[in-house]
């Protein structure tokens, strides 16, 4: 099996001309034999313009599968935490997995979260907040919650997949 990995197009950013890019992605696909495209985040600032996207890629492609999560571009404009979190589209990846034929291996997609234990601002959330409010390109993101906590229910839905892959021995 041929996996293709990939993320960050920013398209709309970019002035991109998105149907020569899906032709490009297509051909590219195809031509290299990939059985699995997974794109991992950012592609708009708009979910709906990724959605769309996406279903526009697979319908050009014969074999290969599309999978995509949202990244936080992706999250700004379009779509609610309540959707993400429950969205019916069979390309979208988030709390699903890939069993890889023939082996015991386990592709697991999760849109994920900022994890701020890699950084100083690990124990201040209203620093992150400041920063955030001030800085950040997502911060017209709506949710209920903080970070920290949505990281929380991310490591929590990851720590779920990850049992039971080990439970049926993936």
């Amino acid at each position: 099996m041929k996996i293709a990995v990939s993320s960050d197009l920013h398209l709309d950013l970019n002035h991109a001309d998105v149907a020569e890019i899906i032709t490009q992605q297509a051909h590219y696909l195809t031509s290299h034999g990939i059985d699995h495209y997974f794109f991992v985040g950012d592609a708009f600032n708009d979910f709906e313009q990724t959605s769309a996207y996406f279903a526009e890629l697979q319908s050009q492609l014969p074999t290969t599968k599309v999978h995509y999560l949202a990244g936080n571009h992706d999250m700004l404009k379009g779509v609610t935490y309540e959707q993400l979190e429950n969205l019916d589209d069979d390309l979208y990846f988030h709390n699903r997995f890939i069993d890889i034929p023939q082996t015991n291996r386990r592709i697991i997609g999760n849109n994920g979260w900022y994890d701020y234990s890699f950084s100083t601002y690990e124990n201040n959330v209203e620093e992150v907040a400041k920063w955030k409010r001030a800085y950040w390109v997502d911060r017209p993101i709506v949710q209920s919650m903080n970070d920290p906590e949505r990281m929380a229910i991310v490591l929590h839905q990851v720590e779920e997949d990850l049992e039971q892959a080990h439970n049926q021995q993936k």
